[in-house]
C-alpha cells in the first residue's frame, strides 16, 4: 500500500508547538483532504490560527496540506485516542518554539515540492542605502559591522578590476559581506563563515546576492536579490572547489605574487613579514571555467521566482514577520532594536517591552531594559515616538538651540496651565517632544506646576 508523509501541528503554549510527521496511506490522506478546512496564505498566519491543545492524548489533529496555488490548508479531524496511542511510537515528533517549528515545517514542505512566497529583489537601487535599511531592521547588535561592508562595496564599485558579485548576510548579531567567488572555495575564511550559520534559526539570518553596476555620482548602484540561505548552503555542498594556489597583491611596494595554497597557509606569517602588508588576496582553483559555470547556475537559482519590491515594503514585511514569529500580533507597535530601545529610554521616549503572549509593558528604566534584554525580549514603540527617535539619531544641526527650546518649552507649559490639564493634545505633544530634547525638563516641570503662577506670567 502506497504511503505518503503528512504533517500535523499542535500548539502547546504561547510559543510552544509540537510538529508530527506521519506516514499515512493514500486513501487516508485523500479522506483528510476532503474534510472541511481553513485556508492560510503562509506559514506565519497558519501558526497563529492553530488552536491550543489541552490534552496531549487528544485525538483531534490539525493536518497541514499545501495547495497548488501556494496556500496552506489546516484540516482538523478527530482521529480518536486509539489512533494516537497506536502511532505514538511510529511517527516523528518534535517540540519547540514557533520559529524552530516553522523552520522544520518549511524544510519538510519544500522537500515535498511546495513553493513558499517568492524572495524579494531590488533592481538598480542604491545598494548601500538598501542594505543599511535591511540591517537596521534585522540586525539587533554590532550594527557597526556594516561599516566594513560599506567600505568594501564602495571600493569595489569604484575599481573596474574589482569583483562585481557579492554575498551579503544580515543576522541578529552583525553582518558579513564577501566576494561571491571566495564563498565557493573550500577552507577559505569566507566559505567557513558563510556555512557557520546553517541551522541557526534564532539568529534571523537574511542572505542576499548583490551585483554592482558601478557609481552614479556618489551612489553605489546595483541589483540585490534575497536568497534562500539554507537552499544555497545545500547547493554549495556540491559546488565548492578546492584551492590550489593563492594570488596576493601587496601594498608597498606594489607587487602581485602567486603561492602554492599549502605553502601560503603554512608560511603565511613569514610571507607577510617578507613582502609587507596585503592589499588583496585571491584564491585560485584548478578549473576556473567550472567555477564560473557553478556561480552562473547559482545566479539562476537566486533569480528563480523572485518578486520585485521596494525597500520600504520589504523592511515593513521584515518587522511584521519578526513580531508575528515572536508572538506579538497586536499591530500597534513598531519593532525597535535593542540599541534604539536603550537610547529611547534614555531620552524619555515611550518604549515598550513586548511579550510572547501578546502583552506589553512600558520600559521605565535601564534596569527594566537590561532585564528584558537578558530574557531576549523584543522592544516596540508607537509610530510617533519612533519618528522622534529617528530625528534624535540624525546628525543634522537642530533647528532650535537649547535656549530657544527652553523658551518654547516654557511657553507651552504656561499655555497648558492656562487652558487646563489635558485639554490640548497639541500642547501635550509639544511639551513631550521638548522634554525629549531637554534633559531634566520633567523635574523642572514638576517644580513649575507646584508654584502659583499669576495669569499671563511666563515661567522661566
Amino acid at each position: 500500500m502506497e504511503r505518503k508523509e503528512i504533517y500535523a501541528l499542535a500548539r502547546l503554549g504561547a510559543n510552544s508547538y509540537r510538529l508530527r510527521k506521519l506516514c499515512l496511506s493514500h486513501e487516508e490522506i485523500q479522506k483528510i483532504r476532503q474534510h472541511e478546512g481553513t485556508g492560510y496564505d503562509g506559514l506565519r498566519s497558519m501558526f497563529e490560527g492553530i488552536r491550543l491543545t489541552e490534552d496531549a492524548l487528544d485525538g483531534r489533529m490539525d493536518f497541514i496540506l499545501p495547495d497548488s496555488c501556494g496556500g496552506l490548508w489546516v484540516r482538523t479531524m478527530d482521529m480518536g485516542r486509539e489512533f494516537v496511542q497506536r502511532n505514538r511510537h511510529s511517527w516523528e515528533s518534535m517540540e519547540g518554539t514557533r520559529e524552530d517549528m516553522m523552520a522544520e515545517l518549511r524544510l519538510g514542505l519544500q522537500e515535498q515540492g511546495y513553493h513558499f512566497r517568492p524572495n524579494a529583489c531590488f533592481r538598480d537601487v542604491d545598494v548601500l542605502e538598501a542594505l543599511q535599511a535591511i540591517m537596521e531592521h534585522n540586525t539587533s547588535f554590532c550594527q557597526t559591522d556594516f561599516g566594513y561592508d560599506r567600505k568594501m562595496l564602495l571600493e569595489a564599485a569604484r575599481d573596474r578590476d574589482a569583483p562585481r558579485d557579492f554575498l551579503w548576510m544580515s543576522r541578529d548579531g552583525g553582518t558579513w559581506c564577501f566576494p561571491e567567488r571566495s564563498v565557493h572555495i573550500h577552507h577559505t575564511s569566507q566559505w567557513n563563515t558563510w556555512f557557520f550559520y546553517g541551522g541557526c534559526c534564532s539568529d534571523h539570518v537574511k542572505a542576499f546576492w548583490v551585483r554592482l553596476h558601478g557609481m552614479e555620482g556618489s551612489r553605489v548602484m546595483g541589483d540585490i536579490v534575497e536568497t534562500d540561505y539554507q537552499k544555497h548552503l545545500g547547493f554549495l555542498c556540491t559546488r565548492s572547489h578546492e584551492p590550489t594556489g593563492v594570488e596576493v597583491a601587496f601594498k608597498e611596494p606594489k607587487d602581485i605574487r602567486r603561492f602554492d595554497y599549502r605553502e601560503y597557509e603554512q608560511n603565511r606569517q613569514s610571507i607577510l613579514a617578507r613582502y609587507g602588508p596585503v592589499e588583496r588576496t585571491r584564491y585560485l582553483v584548478e578549473d576556473e571555467g567550472q567555477l564560473s559555470r557553478d556561480m552562473e547556475e547559482a545566479h539562476g537559482m537566486f533569480w528563480d521566482a523572485v518578486e520585485p519590491m521596494d525597500i520600504e515594503g520589504y523592511v515593513a514585511r521584515l518587522d511584521h514577520d519578526r513580531l508575528h514569529d515572536y508572538g506579538y500580533t497586536a499591530g500597534d507597535m513598531v519593532l525597535t532594536g535593542p540599541m534604539d530601545a536603550e537610547r529611547a529610554i534614555r531620552q524619555g521616549l515611550g518604549c515598550y517591552i513586548l511579550n510572547e503572549d501578546g502583552s506589553r509593558e512600558l520600559a521605565r528604566s535601564q534596569e527594566d531594559y537590561q532585564e528584558a534584554l537578558f530574557h531576549r525580549k523584543l522592544f516596540g514603540m508607537a509610530a510617533g515616538e519612533k519618528e522622534i527617535l529617528r530625528y534624535l539619531k540624525q546628525d543634522a544641526v537642530p533647528l532650535f538651540n537649547k535656549e530657544e527650546m527652553w523658551e518654547i518649552y516654557s511657553l507651552a507649559l504656561q499655555a497648558g496651565m492656562e487652558d487646563g490639564a489635558g485639554e490640548s493634545g497639541l500642547l501635550d505633544s509639544i511639551i513631550h517632544k521638548a522634554e525629549c530634547f531637554l534633559p531634566g525638563a520633567e523635574e523642572w516641570e514638576e517644580d513649575i506646576q507646584g508654584e502659583k503662577a499669576l495669569p499671563g506670567d511666563v515661567a522661566r
